[in-house]
């Protein structure tokens, strides 16, 4: 995750995960756990 918010110029992972949250409504962790469902 610290690898993504880089890329994306949050040096804060953490703050990057709340954020992410907070606009699409669910972690980024389960963003991840469907992306590899679908594989």
């Amino acid at each position: 995750m610290s690898e993504v918010a880089t890329s994306v110029a949050y040096y804060d992972a953490y703050y990057f995960s709340r954020l992410f949250k907070k606009h699409t409504g669910y972690p980024p962790s389960q963003l991840r756990l469907n992306n590899k469902k679908l594989i």
